[in-house]
């Protein structure tokens, strides 16, 4: 059954780490190899080295050449996760400024539906959540009706 399974998740290009880093987890869970994505297989344990290898596999399949020539140096699922991690998931205080910059200034266009608009709040919400800013819902509530001052 289990060559059966598609997987909808886009290989990773860089950008939207949080969502897809997600997604990756929610594959990984079903099939006992999440472990992998934290720490390094006991090589002591052949049945563990054998899972480890698969998640490994699995994980090089979800990365696009352009991400995949950056880690030709991590030979481990919990490697290329960490490196990956530690790459597109910066808890620097200027990422999170532009971040609170555009949705200060994020405006609901005429032409996109509201869901759209909500999606894309969502989104930016979080990115602040992935650098470990907590966000209340009062806070989302307030970039979602706060209009711009006139220009």
């Amino acid at each position: 059954m289990d060559a059966e399974l598609k997987y909808c998740v886009d290989q990773f290009e860089g950008t939207n780490f949080v969502v897809w880093a997600r997604r990756i987890e929610s594959i990984f869970v079903p099939k006992n190899l999440d472990k992998f994505l934290s720490k390094e297989a006991d090589e002591t344990k052949g049945n563990e080295v054998s899972a480890s290898k698969k998640a490994y596999a699995l994980m090089l399949s979800f990365l696009s050449d352009k991400v995949l020539v950056s880690l030709s140096d991590e030979n481990t699922c919990a490697s290329i996760f960490q490196k990956l991690k530690s790459t597109y998931l910066r808890d620097g205080a200027v990422n999170q400024i532009l971040i609170r910059k555009r949705l200060s200034k994020l405006k609901k266009k005429k032409e996109v539906s509201m869901q759209e608009h909500l999606n894309e709040v969502n989104g930016l919400v979080n990115q602040l959540k992935s650098y470990g800013v907590k966000t209340s819902d009062m806070d989302i509530i307030v970039y979602i009706l706060m209009p711009l001052p006139s220009e």
